[in-house]
């Protein structure tokens, strides 16, 4: 039986642009129902279809309408012109298909360990005592994306019809080019699924950090509370004061261990969550992740080849905008995951700050396991657990985009 979960009505607003968005691609085969003030969301057999049924008309679509387009005198000129365009060329269009072929079928397999995603997110949520919100940034990522994507594929498309519409009818390029661009849609629409995925972690996080906060606050009331001189209170208060003072006081140091044990459930079910998108995604943002190497390399390679052929201005600005998008996309994947990475590290000073306070020996064993428990099992996104997605990753990609290059403009110039 396909696994179901139910959230809550405002989680759902929160993700319902990118779940709507994925649906429509094929790449979240989910179905939802809507109750009083919550959805229930589970696995559907009928998108399932729908998803790999798109995905093979538009792969074939694309495979077809790029080999008819090719064939075009000026096309390949400059695509395949030689040996070293053609290796460029065919990498460039395999880390698109390859993708959104691999995107559905994962997805499609793993849907039911995605479900159970959304469920560790609402019992981080019912600990927590707090329901996500939408933020202008988070609508922000989400539609720029989309239309910075919409614009680049239209300006693309627009530069390769005039190309090539004195060989061939405008209206026939465009049926061969679509396919092909809505193929890289699907790679872009993964990487947004992604980053809301990992941003909604990053966002309980902080919210975990901040009850950390609220403990730390009532502990020190604590301390303030336990130096006060009780020989000066017994000359001031009466017996019956003093008594529901001390009963006050074990209150607080019970209402601490309690906090401190609901947040060490909490960071148990984001531990959960994060092991589910590292198993959901890992093989694909790694296939992703060498994809946008792969187009930081044909990119600039391109806009070398059309220099030195057509010198097409609409080319240039074409190529450079590229460039621009797929760092854009590096930063898409990379930035939430660090911005986890940041908000553990201030959880873990947090709980050590938590240890230098005088505290109750029961509130000092969950202090002292909690950060035991930061250090064996740390949120960490990786891809396919062959690199682990940080900042860091950054700088490498960049120095091998850099090496490579250089390879190729020396194959290039002695071929």
């Amino acid at each position: 039986m396909a696994a179901a979960t139910m959230i809550s009505a405002e989680m759902f607003e929160v993700m319902a642009p990118v779940l709507y968005l994925s649906r429509v691609f094929g790449l979240q085969p989910l179905k939802w129902k809507r109750g009083d003030y919550n959805y229930v969301i589970e696995k559907s057999h009928a998108y399932v279809a729908y998803s790999n049924i798109v995905v093979v008309f538009f792969v074939s679509a694309s495979i077809y309408g790029l080999s008819q387009v090719y064939q075009l005198d000026l096309i390949y000129l400059i695509r395949i012109g030689n040996s070293t365009h053609r290796y460029v060329t065919f990498s460039d269009v395999g880390v698109v298909l390859i993708p959104s072929v691999l995107s559905v079928v994962i997805t499609s397999l793993k849907i039911d360990k995605y479900v159970r995603y959304f469920d560790y997110l609402r019992k981080c949520d019912g600990v927590l005592q707090k329901q996500p919100f939408r933020t202008w940034r988070h609508g922000l990522v989400i539609y720029t994306t989309i239309f910075f994507t919409a614009g680049i594929l239209v300006v693309d498309m627009v530069m390769w019809i005039n190309l090539a519409s004195k060989e061939q009818n405008a209206y026939i390029l465009f049926g061969y080019f679509f396919p092909y661009y809505v193929c890289y849609c699907f790679t872009i629409v993964v990487e947004l699924v992604y980053w809301q995925n990992v941003h909604a972690i990053m966002r309980r996080l902080i919210w975990l950090n901040e009850k950390l906060a609220e403990v730390a606050e009532e502990m020190n009331n604590d301390i303030l509370f336990m130096r006060i001189d009780r020989k000066k209170i017994s000359n001031v208060v009466d017996t019956l004061n003093a008594d529901n003072l001390k009963k006050q006081e074990q209150k607080k140091s019970v209402l601490s261990l309690e906090q401190i044990q609901d947040l060490i459930s909490a960071y148990q079910r984001l531990t959960d969550a994060t092991n589910s998108i590292n198993d959901c995604f890992g093989l694909i943002i790694l296939i992703i992740l060498l994809g946008c190497l792969i187009h930081l390399l044909v990119t600039p390679y391109a806009l070398y080849a059309i220099i030195f052929t057509t010198g097409n201005s609409m080319f240039i600005v074409s190529q450079s905008i590229w460039m621009t998008g797929h760092v854009l996309r590096l930063f898409l994947i990379v930035e939430p995951c660090h911005g986890c990475l940041i908000e553990i590290k201030k959880t873990t000073a947090m709980v050590c700050k938590l240890l230098c306070l005088p505290s109750k020996k029961e509130v000092r064993k969950s202090l002292e396991f909690f950060l035991d428990y930061l250090a064996q099992c740390r949120i960490e996104f990786s891809a396919f657990g062959l690199t682990k997605i940080h900042r860091g990753l950054l700088t490498t990609i960049a120095g091998a985009v850099t090496t490579y290059l250089v390879i190729l403009f020396q194959f290039n110039r002695n071929c």
